[in-house]
Formats: C-alpha cells, sequence, structure tokens
C-alpha cells in the first residue's frame, strides 16, 4: 500500500498571495487555482476523476471511488497526497519561517502532556510543528478539521520519531508519519487497523 506525494514550491503555481497578520491568506483566485491544480493532476492519473465533498465538507473522490486524497499549502509550499488503499487521508505542511506566537498557541491547542514534552525540548521550534502538523493532518484526516478542539487531542509526538499513532474516543486511531524537511514540516495521517506504515513516494 502507499501513498503518493506531489510537492512544489508555491510560487511556481500561484503567482499572486495575499498575506495578512502572521499567516497566509490567498485570493479566492488563487485557492481555486490550487484546487484545479489537483484536479488535474489527479485527472492525469486517474482518468475520468470527478471530485466532491463528503458530509463535513471534506473534498472526496466520487469517481473512482476507492481514491482518497487531501492537500496542503503553507506560505512556500503545495503538498498533495493520495492514494487508492489508504483511506481517511489527511496531509498538513508548515515552513519554519512561519511568525506564530509559539508559547500563546500552545497554552492554548497542546494537550497538556504535549505542552511538557515541547518545554522537554528546550521549546524547540521543529518540535512545535511537528506537534501542530500531526494535530492538524489528522483532523484533517477524519473530517472534522477544526471542530474538535485541538487540547483534546493528543500527538503523543516525540522528538526523534518521525511517526507514531493518535487514539481518540471521538475519532478513533490514526497513523502518522512527519517528515522534516530543510524549512519546512510536513505530516501525513491516515487511518490504519494494523500499526504498518505506508510507502510514502514523492513526486515532484
Amino acid at each position: 500500500m502507499t501513498i503518493f506525494l506531489d510537492y512544489q514550491r508555491l510560487k511556481n503555481i500561484l503567482p499572486v498571495l495575499a498575506v495578512y497578520d502572521d499567516a497566509i491568506r490567498l485570493l479566492p483566485a488563487a485557492r481555486e487555482e490550487l484546487r484545479q491544480r489537483r484536479n488535474r493532476l489527479l485527472s492525469a492519473r486517474y482518468l475520468g476523476f470527478i471530485g466532491g465533498k463528503n458530509a463535513y465538507g471534506k473534498p472526496v473522490s466520487l469517481m473512482p471511488a476507492k481514491l482518497y486524497f487531501n492537500h496542503s499549502h503553507s506560505q512556500k509550499y503545495y503538498a498533495l497526497a493520495y492514494s487508492e488503499d489508504v483511506q481517511d487521508l489527511g496531509i498538513d505542511i508548515e515552513d519554519f519561517s512561519r511568525h506564530v506566537r509559539m508559547h500563546a498557541l500552545a497554552q492554548h491547542a497542546f494537550h497538556p502532556d504535549e505542552f511538557i514534552s515541547w518545554q522537554a525540548t528546550g521549546f524547540d521550534r521543529a518540535f512545535w510543528f511537528k506537534i501542530w502538523t500531526i494535530k492538524e493532518a489528522v483532523l484533517k484526516a477524519h473530517g472534522l478539521g477544526i471542530r474538535l478542539s485541538l487540547k483534546e487531542l493528543n500527538s503523543r509526538a516525540h522528538p526523534s520519531w518521525d511517526f507514531g499513532m493518535v487514539d481518540h474516543s471521538e475519532l478513533g486511531q490514526f497513523t502518522y508519519q512527519c517528515l522534516q524537511l530543510p524549512d519546512s514540516m510536513l505530516t501525513v495521517a491516515y487511518r490504519q487497523k494494523d500499526l504498518l506504515l505506508q510507502s510514502l513516494i514523492f513526486s515532484g
């Protein structure tokens, strides 16, 4: 079983970005261009691809039925994960250069165990983004998005491990893999009944 990753610099895809405060805000036309790019890539690989949304509003494949995907963007990069056999797939990518009030956001969004683990690293910046992307990827994989409080979700992230499992009473079990890239953190999460990790294959 395999998860494919398409990973590109955002500036190669979108010529115009609108940025507000400490986060990136894409113009409607730019968001639409990312959706169209995603659909073009999936259509090129899967003849007859038709996209839609599920009950939570998460983009899904209507045709073929057994195609699962999710995409994400940071200020610098775009990432698309897709698979024919790994259901409930989620992805998140964040740039290490992103301006964020880490301590304040951690107090608001981190599970107490996560905050203690982050504190034990000396408040390491990369580990903060590992925790954050795990939480986001798991919520996107399930489909709830930010409807669930981030503080309720314990990633059980470890500074030296780039994989693990999240178990939540409402969400269920999800496996995740983190990829620390030169200037960003990327995490893929997926629902899986066993502990075997999927193969991640980069394209682009």
